[in-house]
């Protein structure tokens, strides 16, 4: 958590643990611009699936967004699939993934 407090501010550590307090979120993930997970509530190999593979799907979206209309940006990103559902919030130097169980 430290990671989250030093660069994304006071209020970033107290929101992942408050998002965590949800009872359906697994966990959450910083990941860095490189794709890495800086700072997680999961174990590092899920981690590090999920940094990897949110951080591609943000980044094509983003593009395919683009090409629609270059004046528009990608704010959130929500996969969902039977089981689980992913959130990612990206940002030019980090991304904030939730990954959450499905009722």
């Amino acid at each position: 958590m430290d990671i989250a407090h030093k660069f994304m501010g006071p209020g970033a550590t107290k929101t992942m643990w408050r998002i965590n307090e949800n009872g359906n979120v697994i966990g959450t993930i910083i990941v860095n611009r490189e794709g890495f997970p800086e700072t997680t509530t999961l174990d590092s190999l899920t981690a590090a699936t999920y940094s990897n593979h949110m951080r591609n799907l943000s980044h094509h979206a983003s593009n395919a967004l683009k090409e629609i209309d270059v004046t528009d940006e990608l704010m959130i990103l929500r996969v969902v699939s039977k089981k689980y559902e992913a959130v990612v919030a990206p940002d030019k130097e980090f991304h904030l993934v939730v990954v959450m169980r499905r009722h």
